[in-house]
């Protein structure tokens, strides 16, 4: 998995145009529950958000991480169904979107037209970025994680780079599937080898290269 950050773009503008307002998110705030039914489209301009669901039995799992830019939900948005997902502002962080009504989208086909594209580049990203698959290894699940916020937050100074994780170890271990304890017990193994470095919110890979290995070894 390559580090691309110097490519990543700092500024992002609405695609919903001028008629959208601004809505923020304070931390583990929740912009919509799972069920809800829509009355918006949405697209993130700073910080990020987290995608939800939760079980029959009541467990919460993390099932996608949305970027600056990236548009929600604009599927249940078109045909009005309620959302299969909850919709919140990591635990460490705030979240700042932009916000139009359903009924102004629905009278907006090239407003329409500019969210469909964007969802398009989102699945792709999804499909390509492998992070969570219940049929590796944790340790496997956990590198191709953190190599991901990486390339999508990080900072590279040298060989190092460094991001803001607006994730506790509890949504770590809810994104890619196990326990906070495992998440804990790998992050001090890997401390331990020099692969990455914790300081209270901000992560640091310290061997990219190690982590990527790690992260082919399915």
């Amino acid at each position: 998995m390559s580090i691309a950050v110097a490519e990543r773009e700092v500024l992002v503008h609405s695609i919903l145009g001028d008629r959208a307002a601004n809505k923020s998110l304070q931390p583990g705030e929740s912009l919509f529950w799972q069920g809800d039914f829509p009355t918006a489209v949405y697209q993130v301009l700073e910080g990020f958000v987290k995608l939800t669901w939760t079980s029959p039995c009541g467990r919460e799992t993390i099932s996608e991480l949305l970027l600056p830019g990236d548009v929600l939900d604009l599927p249940s948005c078109l045909d009005g169904s309620p959302y299969p997902f909850t919709c919140k502002a990591p635990s460490n962080s705030t979240a700042r979107l932009a916000v139009v009504s359903r009924g102004v989208l629905l009278e907006d086909p090239e407003m329409a037209r500019r969210c469909q594209l964007r969802m398009v580049q989102q699945l792709r990203r999804q499909r390509s970025s492998r992070v969570a698959s219940p049929a590796e290894r944790v340790e496997v699940r956990l590198s191709r994680a953190l190599l991901w916020l990486a390339e999508s937050l990080g900072e590279k100074v040298g060989q190092r780079v460094s991001f803001q994780l607006q994730l506790t170890r509890q949504e770590l271990a809810e994104w890619i599937g196990t326990t906070t304890e495992t998440v804990i017990r790998l992050c001090s193994d890997w401390k331990r080898r020099s692969l990455i470095e914790w300081d209270r919110h901000f992560l640091t890979l310290i061997n990219v290269q190690q982590l990527g290995f790690l992260g082919d070894a399915a």
